[in-house]
């Protein structure tokens, strides 16, 4: 788990570039802490900052060059089989001077070149460069765990696991209002869009091929449902997920380095802990607690499993304190504007894991998979023509106005009952964008003094549903949108940030392609979500985890608009602020401003921090 930068120059030499990797590099400096480096070869200069997992002696360290002195890798992530081509090396006649999944992937590219990425077994953004064919391969992870950044201009193209990296690279920044539009929506900037124009994400599943003559783009693999050649029973279905998902955590424990999981009380988290324990001795598993505010509170669930599995469990009390204190720690080092708040308490959960292990295990991903939110059974419902939807549609003149917020039971169900009026009869896509954005686009256009942003030429992709469509449809396009660009972002960034490593067992592409080849049945039905995952492990868990609601990572937005906001609202939302900066209408952000500190718009509270982080980023690299 690293942090990687680089220039591949289409003139003679890359040497005028060095400067500005080795800049970059320093800002991915929390990505790799243990060592920093950069090296020109030919038309290429490549950055490593390392975070050392596998063979953490100097073996290990990047760039990393091969005995011939052809290839060159810089390289983040893991490879969780490489040991399974020893053997194939070394009838080839290769030796390896480490024993880093890093040299052997730099070998089969050497042997395979492009098609290298079908061998590979983990998640990962890297690059090599070909001193001999004077060309770069660059390639990320197919479920999009590990980021990557790039820009290609008429001189060089340019990359970095971030984008601050990037943004240290010679090109005039400007501002892609496009994205803003559908981060002020989304709260966060979906591939391939970043908030800078002419830089890009790599989308998962994607590589690059970049040569003297230009850059080529190709997609090596894509999410699909497969559930047509499904012939498992729903017994025989259970029985190889099990088997499948405890593969998945095995190959996930290799480490050179401490190693634990992340606990929270939740079946995800739970069913990885209970899986990891049987393969580790004195486990360590971590949760984290909220000391005011009980209702998101999970660690009485947690304590139950860690029981269960005999864990050596931490219990991390936080209070409010601790999270206003974190708000400013992550506005300070976010590198492009992300607004997903639960992306603080993760960041307090890292920073607090990080001196017991580098490497912890955790359950993101198996709601995108199984039908785990809410929003999923609203949409099952919806799809499914409950008798509600005719009462809901009649009622959201209502409900819109009750009192609604995320830090309160009651107030809560109002927001979730007006959701799902809004969305009664519209039509697949409509509804399911609707309930992925926190914002509507008339409320997000409102935000812009520019009118004139459209982002759904970019969101399209997305929301290209069939006319059958059910919930796998769903789940595809959340795997694909959510998982993605707002869940795997988070908590990359969150972890990095603290130089902690998160391996993520139900996202092994093969689990992944097995769990998108069950019909909607398995997974959910009118009253129960992740219904196979819950069936598969009912014997293994706490039977307190069983009928009690989901909760997340919620942090108490609402009243830190009245408190922990104040000082920065002033600082970055006055009138005076807008003004100079030219990109909001200031009586939309008034508006925003007043509704925040009450009840009757549940999106305003986000729609503030939304706010207060695209301006500090923007303060940061704009003015």
């Amino acid at each position: 788990m690293c942090g990687i930068s680089g220039i591949f120059s289409f003139s003679d030499s890359a040497k005028q570039y060095q400067g500005f990797v080795e800049k970059s590099i320093v800002t991915l400096r929390k990505r790799g802490p243990e060592f920093q480096s950069v090296v020109c070869s030919g038309k290429a200069v490549l950055g490593h900052a390392r975070l050392a997992i596998l063979d953490v002696s100097p073996a290990g360290n990047q760039p990393f060059t091969d005995k011939t002195g052809r290839y060159t890798i810089v390289y983040n992530g893991e490879f969780f089989n490489y040991r399974d081509y020893y053997s194939e090396l070394q009838a080839d006649g290769i030796t390896c001077s480490s024993t880093t999944d890093t040299e052997v992937l730099l070998y089969l590219y050497s042997k395979y070149g492009k098609e290298c990425v079908h061998k590979i077994n983990g998640f990962f953004a890297f690059a090599i460069y070909d001193s001999q064919e004077k060309s770069l391969f660059v390639a990320r992870d197919r479920m999009g765990v590990k980021p990557l950044y790039y820009i290609h201009t008429d001189s060089y193209f340019g990359f970095s696991s971030e984008l601050k990296g990037v943004l240290e690279f010679p090109f005039e920044r400007k501002l892609n209002k496009n994205a803003l539009f559908a981060y002020l929506q989304l709260m966060y900037v979906p591939a391939p869009m970043s908030m800078v124009e002419g830089v890009l994400k790599l989308e998962p599943g994607c590589s690059l091929f970049v040569t003297p003559n230009g850059v080529e783009e190709s997609r090596y693999f894509s999410i699909t449902r497969t559930d047509a050649d499904c012939s498992y029973s729903y017994e025989e279905a259970k029985k190889l997920l099990v088997d499948k998902l405890t593969e998945s955590v095995q190959k996930r424990m290799i480490s050179d380095v401490p190693l634990g999981t992340f606990l929270s009380g939740g079946i995800d988290s739970s069913v990885i802990s209970t899986i990891a324990s049987r393969y580790v001795d004195n486990l360590q598993t971590f949760s984290i607690g909220f000391k005011d505010n009980p209702y998101i509170d999970e660690t009485k669930y947690a304590r139950l499993v860690a029981k269960n599995i005999h864990s050596q469990h931490t219990e991390i009390q936080i209070d409010t304190k601790t999270l206003e204190d974190s708000v400013y720690d992550i506005l300070e080092s976010i590198d492009e504007p992300f607004a997903d708040s639960s992306a603080i308490a993760v960041h307090v959960l890292c920073n607090k894991v990080k001196p017991h292990v580098t490497v912890a295990l955790s359950g993101d991903g198996a709601d995108e998979l199984f039908a785990g939110y809410h929003k999923h059974l609203a949409q099952y419902r919806q799809m499914n023509h409950s008798m509600l939807n005719c009462l809901a549609s009649k009622s959201y003149p209502l409900l819109k106005h009750l009192p609604q917020s995320r830090s309160n039971a009651v107030f809560n169900l109002f927001r979730k009952l007006a959701k799902y009026a809004e969305v009664a009869g519209m039509s697949t896509a409509e509804m399911y964008f609707t309930l992925c954005c926190f914002v509507s686009k008339e409320q997000a256009l409102a935000e812009l003094q520019d009118k004139n942003v459209d982002c759904m030429s970019s969101l399209s992709r997305y929301l290209d549903f069939p006319d059958t469509s059910d919930i796998n449809d769903i789940l595809i396009a959340d795997q694909n949108l959510v998982l993605a660009n707002d869940m795997l972002t988070k908590v990359d960034r969150m972890s990095m940030e603290n130089s902690l490593e998160v391996r993520t067992p139900f996202l092994d592409y093969t689990f992944v392609n097995f769990v998108n080849s069950l019909p909607v049945e398995y997974k959910i039905n009118g009253s129960m979500k992740k219904r196979i995952l819950q069936d598969a492990f009912r014997n293994d868990l706490p039977a307190e985890l069983y009928n009690r609601s989901k909760k997340g990572f919620e942090v108490p937005l609402q009243m830190w608009c009245k408190t922990a906001f104040v000082d920065l609202e002033s600082q970055l939302l006055s009138s005076d602020f807008l003004k100079k900066q030219g990109l909001f209408d200031n009586c939309a952000i008034d508006n925003i401003l007043g509704l925040s500190k009450g009840y009757s718009q549940a999106g305003a509270p986000m729609q503030v921090w939304a706010l207060l982080v695209f301006q500090s980023w923007w303060k940061r690299y704009f003015s």
